[in-house]
């Protein structure tokens, strides 16, 4: 039995109060990979942490049975800071109260710590740059709760082979970023959490969590075999949280885990599931035109056509009513994977996503909703 659970105490701005961290650690009988788990970094999306409380009674079963391999690191909750920003009973956890920004963004790119290594000596090990990646989050700045929290968050992570960051969108299918190079790893995790909808790109640009993973490796892919395995798995939208999705989700997990090698003398069956993969530069973030109320004309998850009616905006100013609706309309051929759920929209936000196959002019995940 190697079930361990910790504290972890984080800084707090408020006199008399605190905050922790809780961490399930499980190393298995035998060798195997590591692999970390966390969910609502993004602290209002909450699908993964009920999923997580499914999967961890049975991760604990099979740890006391001797059946887990290698380590899994499992954070149930990653963001007690943003998971207390409440006004009025709404939680507001996706940006930071204390103007550090997006909690899922400029996470630190510690890519030239690796380069550096790989400079001194071009014959270092993966285990080497691993303890090399150890070290400088050692060094991270710590002075303010959200760095403290990221510091302490890259710690248990930095060194993982497979790092999960379960997080949701605001209405939307199951769907799932991730990267070029690991475009099989990201086929077989989608197949097990039975994820449609696959988005790839080589580097978002905003260094989130799971890119902070992977472009360290990435600086050195000419010379070690070796990478870690980072995704961001959107579990559907905000209201989806149920034990019914919750079960599903956790018994995904459960069976990408025994595929990875980290569960022994299981058989999870996975039934053949199909996975369309899209360029995030080929996704149509869909904007609204004008303000006003949002009356959609397709259902999330159809497919649309490129130039087909999706939605009309109801101004609420015109004095026709009737004419006061404005078109809009798909830029592209594909699924309707995301929608915002908001009625009353505002001029130029982003209201729709749409998995297609022309790209756009702009950067990889520039204008979408999540991340």
């Amino acid at each position: 039995m190697s079930h361990k659970v910790t504290r972890i105490d984080l800084k707090c701005s408020s006199p008399g109060t605190s905050r922790f961290l809780t961490v399930h650690k499980f190393i298995g009988a035998a060798a195997g990979p590591k692999i970390y788990l966390q969910a609502a970094l993004h602290a209002d999306e909450w699908p993964g942490l009920l999923a997580l409380q499914h999967l961890l009674p049975a991760l604990i079963e099979l740890d006391n049975r001797g059946q887990l391999l290698g380590e899994i690191i499992l954070v149930p909750y990653a963001n007690p800071i943003g998971m207390d920003q409440k006004i009025n009973g709404v939680v507001l956890g996706r940006q930071s109260f204390s103007a550090e920004g997006n909690f899922n963004r400029h996470w630190p790119d510690l890519s030239a710590v690796v380069a550096q290594l790989l400079s001194s000596n071009e014959a270092a090990t993966v285990s080497e740059i691993k303890q090399a990646l150890r070290e400088a989050v050692q060094q991270l700045p710590t002075q303010t709760p959200l760095k403290h929290l990221k510091a302490t968050l890259l710690s248990l992570s930095i060194d993982a082979d497979i790092v999960l960051d379960l997080h949701c969108d605001s209405q939307a299918l199951l769907h799932l970023y991730s990267n070029f190079r690991h475009v099989k790893q990201a086929e077989t995790l989608a197949k097990h959490l039975r994820i449609p909808v696959l988005l790839l790109e080589d580097e978002p640009g905003v260094t989130p969590f799971d890119a902070a993973h992977i472009l360290p490796w990435l600086t050195v892919a000419e010379k070690i075999n070796h990478s870690c395995f980072s995704a961001t798995v959107e579990l559907r939208g905000f209201a989806d949280v149920n034990d019914e999705f919750a079960a599903q989700d956790a018994r995904g997990l459960l069976s990408y885990l025994s595929s990875q090698g980290l569960i022994a003398g299981e058989l999870y069956p996975v039934e053949p599931f199909a996975v369309s993969s899209t360029e995030l530069t080929a996704v149509d973030a869909v904007m609204a035109p004008c303000t006003g109320i949002i009356c959609w004309q397709v259902a999330l998850g159809e497919a649309v056509v490129k130039g087909q009616l999706i939605a009309e905006i109801v101004d609420l100013t015109a004095a026709n009513p009737v004419a006061g609706r404005t078109a809009v309309y798909s830029k592209t051929s594909g699924v309707l994977f995301a929608m915002g759920m908001a009625k009353l929209v505002t001029v130029g936000e982003n209201v729709a996503k749409i998995a297609g196959t022309e790209k756009f002019d702009r950067k990889a995940g520039e204008q979408l909703l999540s991340l």
